[in-house]
């Protein structure tokens, strides 16, 4: 997809081109409004293509729900919209119980959500050995979604931009939001590195870097990241079409054969100095689960040091940051997915390793995205914060972004994921099924 010449006016201007910037740009230009997306890098190079690619309800929050529950009924038919090959498999996702004490949690979760009526059930030994022959693991059981599915997220994003850009959409690679220019209280505009564009709407979806954007506006978004690694490797005969959670293993396997494998025992967590700025906000998690993160002193804590040097040109332009990634794959948990794949399935032809990455997932402490419309300046929206399972619900928030532009209100509640709970002194834990 080419990038495009700016136009000096728009409807709407969406920063980020993630998954949700792009489906908020296909809804939009769908519904009739003139949108420019402006991402400093290429749409999903960050953390929207290098996700694990799980679609699923299950195991969420149960604020999360109401939105996810529709967005399954999306995404099966996500390819014929868009005409584009997402690699849509609904084969289910299925989270395997090592111990009593992981069946009881799942239990519990299954009684949180029961309202919801999203089709999850606990699965005994048998029925897991069913789902996933030659797994040497099936533990005591199992909790299964069977209308959850998979996709791939290198597509997912690409293909909603490229269809939004068919409809008229405006799409600009390499080109950051710097500024957001306002006038008694309202959007009036966006600076771009290429000039401004007059808008009197804007969504921030701009990942780890939307907080800077928010405390411009005196807004408080503590959000932080953690750095996951993903490998693929070459196809296998068939497993199943299951994505699936055992033993610390995220595992799918895609139609092609190959899998997508990542170790989930431990979540990687760069130190840097600005990661300090919402330490505060973070450390209940911190202290609770502390044996689950691994903390990292090393290039990027350099990187960071660079940043807030005058004239480095991340300093020049602090809402942008950094134009590409420099998350890069954790050598200990690559070798760690193999290993617990080989032990899983020793049956199983043994795959070679064709690609490696790592992704910065932004969190908020509560792991529950912020949905929300600021009221100072108005028309400034915001979604960020997904926490690692936002690539699943990026056609839902596209749409209900949409629907709340355009029509004054959203199809589904989301005062869930205002803003203000940061602000208010609510605490929270995130919510966790294992």
């Amino acid at each position: 997809m080419p990038t495009q010449n700016i136009p000096e006016q728009a409807d709407i201007v969406i920063i980020g081109g993630g998954i949700q910037g792009a489906a908020s740009a296909y809804y939009l230009q769908k519904a009739g409004m003139s949108v420019v997306l402006l991402e400093k890098d290429t749409i999903a190079s960050h953390q929207s293509g290098r996700a694990w690619g799980f679609v699923r309800q299950q195991g969420r929050d149960p604020v999360e729900l109401p939105l996810m529950k529709a967005c399954i009924a999306i995404w099966p038919e996500l390819e014929r919209e868009l005409g584009a090959d997402l690699e849509w498999r609904q084969g289910g996702v299925l989270y395997v119980a090592n111990n009593d004490a992981e069946m009881a949690s799942y239990e519990r979760w299954l009684a949180d959500v029961k309202p919801y009526d999203i089709g999850s059930r606990t699965l005994g030994r048998a029925e897991v050995e069913k789902l996933m022959p030659g797994l040497a693991a099936p533990g005591v059981g199992g909790l299964f979604t069977a209308n959850d599915g998979q996709a791939e997220p290198k597509k997912a994003a690409p293909a909603l931009a490229l269809k939004a850009h068919a409809l008229g959409a405006v799409i600009v690679q390499g080109c950051g939001a710097v500024d957001i220019e306002t006038e008694a209280g309202q959007v009036s505009g966006v600076m771009s590195e290429r000039g401004v564009i007059k808008t009197r709407i804007v969504i921030c979806a701009a990942g780890a870097m939307t907080h800077k954007f928010v405390a411009k506006f005196g807004r408080r978004l503590p959000q932080q990241t953690t750095r996951s690694t993903v490998i693929r490797t070459s196809p296998i005969p068939p497993i199943s079409a299951v994505s699936a959670l055992i033993e610390g293993l995220g595992f799918r396997q895609r139609a092609d054969g190959s899998l997508n494998l990542a170790d989930d025992v431990n979540s990687d967590i760069d130190l840097t100095l600005s990661r300090f700025k919402y330490a505060g906000d973070f450390w209940p998690a911190y202290k609770d689960n502390w044996r689950n993160f691994n903390f990292h002193l090393g290039i990027r804590f350099i990187d960071d040091l660079a940043d807030h040097l005058p004239g480095s040109p991340a300093a020049d332009k602090p809402l942008m940051g950094r134009r590409q990634t420099t998350a890069l794959p954790n050598p200990k948990r690559v070798r760690n997915a193999l290993a617990a794949f080989k032990h899983l399935f020793p049956d199983a032809e043994t795959p070679k390793i064709v690609d490696q990455w790592a992704g910065d997932i932004d969190v908020t402490p509560d792991a529950v995205p912020v949905i929300d419309q600021l009221e100072n300046p108005a028309g400034f929206f915001v979604a960020t914060g997904f926490s690692g399972h936002g690539f699943a619900m990026g056609p839902i928030v596209g749409r209900v972004l949409s629907e709340w532009i355009t029509k004054g209100a959203p199809s589904i509640n989301l005062d869930d994921f205002r803003l203000n709970r940061f602000e208010t002194g609510e605490k929270r834990l995130p919510y966790s099924v294992l």
